[in-house]
């Protein structure tokens, strides 16, 4: 067992300048994005795999942190489902503590700004995100103030409330939230939006980790994407692995996208042909994702592709879940309404094995649920 922490380095995507890595940084100031990546070898590796203990804790030696403590994040079930021949492997992201993947980022978040002295944090969210630093935060000390559409579900806004964040709701888009976010962050809070953060897809990585133990040898991902951070931290979980010796290749990756929010698909070379942008996938509703180009340049490496779907193709997916008891909020059926198309099409074959998160809790959207269930968003 490794008990020392892993050394790390932060540069800039952008100009490829090298950042400190004692000290907060979110983006760089030439406005590049941040890569963080951890100096990790197969028997660092090799000792996350073989820990019996199944709290995220175990993963300390692969996370850039100085101490990894106890939380109930993480360890979720892994349930295969076949669909026409191919086993569609559900990862149960939604039975975190705080409903969605987003916990797993949060905790790696969170418990760094606590580590480096932040008494405040502040996160733009249509609700999980800030759902999960204000969980992390709470459990830590960490006072937490989350920016918000108007628009969010009241579910969310309640769930917030009980872990003490402070709310500040505002009128606009995903974008007009982050522009009130960074000039509240400059009070001196800790920055902590996913979009940016480098080191929230350490966090998402476990879930590879993980889904590599439950089930080996799987052919492609399909995956939600908004910001990115779900492809993202899958991405850098299974290339760690690869690199590591522990398996012989990542999978492919395929990135889906809800129409009318498709900026990744279409450079991939994927089509958005609807006429109105989805109402549905408000998790994933970002028009210009910061990390854009390296969410398409993952699935590029991966050798995967990006796809785009309709609300009713969403709708369907979401009720083929509900039937089959998997609670979870509509973003989480994005992923789900691209593999039955590729399904229908020939894309993905019989025999092939899908890794498919389900990432967001059906919990915190209970009033929406039935207008998409009873058939009004099509067939």
């Amino acid at each position: 067992m490794n008990d020392k922490p892993p050394r790390f380095t932060i540069t800039c995507n952008g100009c490829g300048e090298s950042v400190p890595t004692g000290s907060w940084s979110w983006r760089h100031s030439c406005g590049g994005t941040l890569q963080l990546d951890i100096a990790v070898d197969a028997a660092r590796v090799d000792s996350c795999c073989v820990a019996e203990d199944t709290r995220l804790s175990r993963f300390a030696p692969v996370l850039p942190l100085e101490h990894a403590p106890e939380t109930a994040i993480g360890d979720t079930p892994l349930l295969i489902e076949v669909i026409d021949g191919v086993q569609v492997c559900f990862k149960l992201e939604y039975l975190n503590p705080g409903g969605s993947f987003k916990d797993r980022g949060a905790y790696v978040t969170v418990v760094r700004c606590a580590e480096l002295g932040f008494k405040s944090i502040v996160v733009d969210s249509s609700g999980n995100a800030g759902i999960a630093i204000a969980l992390m935060g709470l459990r830590l000390g960490i006072q937490v103030d989350v920016f918000l559409p108007r628009s969010t579900p009241d579910g969310k806004r309640q769930l917030l409330r009980l872990l003490h964040a402070r709310l500040h709701e505002v009128d606009g888009d995903r974008m007009q939230v982050q522009r009130e976010t960074l000039s509240y962050a400059a009070t001196g809070a800790a920055y902590a939006g996913h979009w940016w953060n480098p080191y929230f897809a350490h966090g998402v990585k476990t879930m590879a980790y993980e889904a590599l133990h439950q089930i080996p040898d799987v052919d492609c991902v399909f995956s939600p994407v908004g910001a990115g951070t779900v492809l993202l931290g899958l991405n850098t979980g299974y290339s760690e692995l690869a690199t590591a010796g522990i398996t012989p290749s990542a999978p492919k990756l395929v990135a889906v996208q809800a129409a009318g929010y498709s900026p990744v698909a279409l450079d991939l070379g994927a089509a958005d042909v609807s006429a109105a942008p989805s109402r549905l996938a408000d998790g994933i509703a970002i028009a210009n994702p910061p990390r854009r180009r390296e969410i398409a340049d993952a699935v590029t490496r991966s050798g995967g592709f990006g796809m785009v779907v309709s609300d009713a193709e969403i709708a369907s997916a979401l009720r083929w879940l509900l039937a089959r008891g998997y609670l979870v909020e509509p973003t989480s059926a994005v992923p789900l309404a691209g593999l039955m198309r590729c399904i229908r099409e020939g894309r993905v074959r019989p025999g092939q094995r899908i890794l498919l998160p389900l990432t967001g809790t059906g919990l915190k959207v209970l009033d929406e649920l039935p207008h998409i269930t009873d058939g009004a968003f099509g067939s």
